[in-house]
């Protein structure tokens, strides 16, 4: 190949060229995103079914749902909570499932759930299937406006978003914390009892104002003409004039009954302030496979001339802009890819010359511009672990070349003729540096294969790093000759004299060769040492910090706050309006977002999700930088155990971590007051753990219901039925629906109410008057047989379709799950379960055993390929048995290295440990390989092995020691420091191995004698 490429010299400089340009262009049009994307497999079925409890939820609905859903294919599991009037399922397809078929499951799904529709009990609603509950809203913005109303800013954020839509590459837009409008129609019982008005005459005058009927049309001469009938209620004196019979043939006006006004219905179920300002969510989905950063710039533009629309006092706030965040954490990874280029470049300027160490160089950067190009070509993005797949590799882009130009420069010392000098290192090393390199290669091939999300994430990690090294053997091969033969000239580059022959007589390696002969002499005593030290890095590893994922690097955290179950959503508006207060005062906080009962967008891939519910709120917390976070957010947590002891308020991380706890212990059955009795054993073996903190179950606390028990004795002598007192008491508390009322685009709900006195409630509530076909009414009271207050489960949770529940905790602040699961799994585990009863492990612990599981699955694959491709380069037994059993011994840099720097063991570290296997193969391969050439020349084998270990001391160190020093930018990076570590210190071991316990092994494998190898 370099022969065939040196004769097209001109062709060749024009491919480099063209890879300079189009690097640089490539790097400028393809996608930029923060994180890989990646398709949540996941859906949910939501179903209202008003006026039931939940246990009648449970049963009528959501378990006939989820009869109907289990019978699908590639389902991994189904999570579903019911409660009051609320069904909820979330159903996980299985991680193995190709991406491109998700469309046809989703359309089954629907055809599950619509096919099942007809056995949900009369008054369910209709299921809703929300195929895009996984979709990322990447850019969040909060409108708000102090001193407007909320439809005005309601009508505000409804024109951005009418804007923003137009906007190219712009997918979706949702709107959060919008008012929820109604019309309060409020009775008056004394004026309907005096004018004989029955309520039941106003719902139905109500609904048939309301019902649409086609009148028909017409023949006018030649021409058909199509009645209008618009009859729906546009103002709100449609409504007061509507003429209502009393008793007799008396009618008399709405109005005159009834208190008509517009109002919000009550409770709402979701509200968003920024700043403590009233203020709607705005969040935008960008098109799958967009530049992030384009799009973000033509948004900004859009916004800047909306803005300019806009009243004063309506702004937009950035609450989440990954826009900002991909070019800030891009512009951090090319810094760090800058710094490596410069720190690989430096080191081999030292090493090998001036002249070596910028070709080698040069070869480095335009294998990372021809990266970019491979990267667009296949649409890959520039995102976090693709960037870092780059200075991963980045040490290992220069191995290849420096074998090459190593080559090339000491056959030109030793006087070959030039032209042979630049082509023989490629003959002799091609086939043995493409094994090597198949071979790095095939290292991170387990997590491409990996089917779940672990694996989506980083499957771009394999991906680049193979075409990277695949082309850094390409331009070894072709520019890297070429380039010597154009800039190594001079007598510095040729041989000065017949005498000096010997190239390796320098202090330096004289050193090593007296080493290496001390360690062939005592080859047994070396072995027993290694072993030793192997031993001993297996102790310490268990000293070492485990953590499957660390948090990202954000200047935002999150407040979870949980007022018990039961409480009112304006109860925790009130507190975190204390909170939101305090910590806006506060040095590291920049701004506040409260969102109330939901979260309200997945903003991030990372983003914790938590659904409708009435007791949630959670606060957006932006800090000045990470350090910030971190610092504060430990200080925040103290803070709020301190100051709120009633409310669960939990202080989060951006995690790759998707389950709610990090610990989760989960208990199935079917008796509710045992599966509680089970996690309350759970909990109490959690609270005994002093690093273990929330300590809770998805459960919560009992609720208190007010129950008043329908008799069906006194309800048939009184014609009264069950409908007619859930009406009444609707009535007499939110509302009851009974019609639209048509304002603009929107129809709001027309509420019936009656009044009630607010000062002696409960009371009012027990006489609340029931209207069945009787003329007249009758008190709650004479239809009852009693009135209880209980307390209830508000929740029932499943899954895979049997009731659980889950005991719930975390670790505390400067703690890892893993280490806190090891002391508390043994005794929570040797909880009895009756019979029918099973336990499983969730959170962190499944997930990290699930990644690890599908990881290894594509294990053996991967090494199969490895020892085939040994076994093809060396055509022996003996060599590849070397090579393999060397690469237990990485372990000793990885264990000891992880416990000096306190960098935790996790995925990132485990998928750098394999890729330290690989380098280390390949390192060991091209020195076997050199030891093959040197017998083959005529060496014995105690000289062969020798020379070799020393003529290969200067690649391999260089290639570690730029690996090595090119990972120094990633070990501050949260995601990517336990992998550096890993790499760096094996490396640094694992060269040793290579120069030292490779030739040792080699000795024993071949009985090689050594009595006499320190007179040689």
């Amino acid at each position: 190949m370099t022969e065939a490429v040196l004769k097209q010299r001109k062709v060749l400089l024009v491919a480099l060229i063209a890879i300079a340009i189009g690097g640089v262009f490539s790097f400028l049009k393809m996608g930029k995103l923060e994180d890989a994307e990646i398709t949540v497999k996941s859906a949910l079925v939501i179903t209202q079914y008003p006026g039931a409890s939940q246990h009648e939820v449970e049963l009528r609905v959501t378990d006939v749902l989820e009869t109907a859903i289990q019978s699908m294919d590639n389902i991994d599991f189904i999570e579903s909570r019911s409660m009051a009037g609320y069904s909820e399922i979330s159903v996980n397809l299985s991680p193995a499932l190709v991406t491109d078929e998700l469309p046809q499951v989703w359309d089954l799904l629907r055809r599950k759930v619509n096919d099942t529709q007809v056995y949900l009990p009369q008054g369910a609603s209709r299921s809703m299937v929300f195929d895009d509950y996984g979709d990322v809203y990447g850019i969040f913005l909060a409108l708000s406006g102090d001193g407007f109303s909320g439809e005005e800013l309601q009508d505000y954020a409804r024109y951005v978003k009418r804007e923003v839509l137009l906007v190219d590459g712009v997918k979706r837009i949702n709107l959060y914390g919008e008012e929820q409008t109604c019309v309060n129609i409020e009775l008056s019982q004394e004026k309907m009892a005096f004018l004989g008005v029955h309520p039941y005459k106003v719902v139905e005058l109500l609904n048939n104002q309301n019902k649409v009927i086609d009148p028909g049309s017409l023949k006018v001469g030649t021409d058909r003409v199509r009645i209008a009938s618009d009859g729906s209620f546009h103002q709100l004196e449609d409504l007061k004039n509507l003429l209502v019979s009393g008793s007799g043939s008396n009618s008399v006006y709405l109005k005159d009954i009834a208190h008509i006004k517009k109002g919000l219905i009550t409770p709402y179920s979701n509200k968003l302030k920024y700043n403590q300002m009233p203020a709607i969510g705005v969040a935008v989905a960008m098109e799958k496979g967009g530049n992030v950063i384009e799009l973000g710039e033509r948004i900004q533009k859009r916004i800047d001339e909306i803005t300019s629309n806009l009243p004063v006092g309506i702004n937009l706030n950035k609450v989440f802009y990954q826009p900002e965040r991909v070019s800030s954490a891009i512009d951090v990874f090319m810094v760090n890819l800058i710094e490596s280029v410069l720190i690989v470049v430096i080191v081999l300027l030292f090493a090998m010359g001036f002249r070596t160490g910028l070709l080698i160089g040069s070869g480095l950067i335009f294998t990372i511009l021809a990266t970019f190009i491979m990267m667009l070509t296949f649409d890959i993005a520039l995102q976090r672990v693709s960037l870092g797949a780059i200075i991963i590799a980045m040490g290992m882009l220069v191995d290849n070349a420096i074998v090459i130009a190593d080559g090339i420069l000491i056959d030109l010392k030793k006087g070959v003729r030039r032209k042979e000098a630049i082509t023989k290192t490629s003959k002799q090393t091609a086939m043995p540096l493409l094994g090597a390199t198949l071979v790095a290669i095939l290292a991170f091939l387990p997590i491409y294969l990996s089917p779940d999300s672990t694996g989506e994430f980083c499957s771009s990690l394999f991906i680049v790093i193979a075409i990277s090294l695949f082309l850094s053997w390409l331009l070894a091969l072709t520019q890297t000759p070429y380039f010597c033969d154009l800039f190594l000239k001079g007598d510095k580059y040729s041989k000065k004299n017949e005498d000096d022959t010997d190239l390796y007589a320098g202090k330096f390696y004289q050193v090593f060769r007296s080493f290496v002969k001390y360690a062939l002499r005592h080859k047994i005593a070396l072995i027993l040492i290694t072993i030793a030290l192997f031993i001993s890095s297996i102790f310490a590893f268990s000293s070492v910090k485990q953590l499957f994922m660390p948090n990202l690097a954000y200047n935002q955290f999150i407040v979870e706050y949980f007022l018990p179950d039961g409480s009112d959503i304006t109860s925790v508006e009130k507190e975190l309006k204390e909170l939101e207060a305090y910590l806006l005062k506060q040095e590291d906080v920049v701004n506040v977002t409260t969102s109330l009962g939901s979260t309200p967008a997945r903003y991030t891939l990372v983003r914790p999700i938590t659904n409708n519910y009435s007791n949630y709120g959670e606060l957006i917390v932006d800090t000045k930088d990470y350090e910030g976070t971190k610092r504060f957010g430990k200080e925040l947590q103290a803070y709020v155990n301190e100051n709120y002891a009633r409310a669960r308020c939990r202080v989060r991380y951006y995690s790759p971590i998707s389950s709610e706890y990090m610990i989760e212990a989960k208990f199935s059955g079917p008796d509710p007051e045992v599966l509680r009795d089970l996690a309350d054993q759970a909990q109490k073996i959690m609270e005994a753990e002093p690093l273990a903190v929330m300590v809770t179950n998805n459960w919560k606390n009992k609720v208190k219901v007010w129950n008043p028990k329908f008799s069906q004795a006194k309800a048939r002598s009184a014609n009264i039925t069950r409908s007619d007192v859930s009406n009444a008491l609707a009535c007499a508390t939110t509302g009851l629906p009974i019609g639209l009322f048509h304002q603009g685009d929107d129809m709001l709900p027309i509420l019936l109410k009656t009044k009630a006195d607010k000062n002696k409630y409960v009371e009012a509530l027990e006489n609340t008057p029931i209207w069945g076909n009787n003329p007249n009414s009758i008190p709650l009271r004479q239809v009852v047989s009693d009135i209880d207050i209980e307390f209830e489960n508000p929740i029932i949770n499943r899954y895979d379709r049997r009731r659980a529940i889950k005991a719930q905790c975390d670790p505390a602040p400067g703690y890892n799950a893993p280490g806190i699961f090891a002391k508390l799994h043994r005794d929570i585990e040797a909880i009895s379960l009756p019979e029918g009863y099973d336990f499983e492990w969730l959170g962190e612990h499944k997930e990290s055993k699930d990644a690890l599981d599908n990881m290894n699955k594509f294990l053996p694959l991967a090494f199969f390929f490895m020892i085939f491709i040994i076994l093809l380069l060396f055509n022996n037994f003996r060599q590849p048995i070397i090579i393999l059993s060397i690469l237990p011994l990485a372990f000793i840099g990885v264990s000891y290295g992880l416990l000096l720097t306190g960098k935790a063991f996790g995925f990132m570290a485990i998928l750098g440990t394999l890729g330290l296997m690989g380098m280390m193969i390949k390192n060991a391969v091209v020195l076997l390989d050199q030891i093959n050439l040197e017998i083959a020349a005529g060496k014995d084998i105690l000289h062969a092995i020798i020379d070799s270990a020393v003529s290969r001391m200067r690649p391999v160190i260089m290639a570690s020691f730029t690996t090595i020093l090119g990972m120094i930018p990633l070990i501050s990076d949260e995601l990517f420091g336990g992998m550096a570590v890993a790499i760096m210190f094996g490396l640094l071991i694992g060269s040793v191995i290579t120069l030292i316990v490779v030739p040792v092994l080699y000795a024993l494998f071949y009985k090689v004698s050594t009595k006499s190898v320190m007179n040689l």
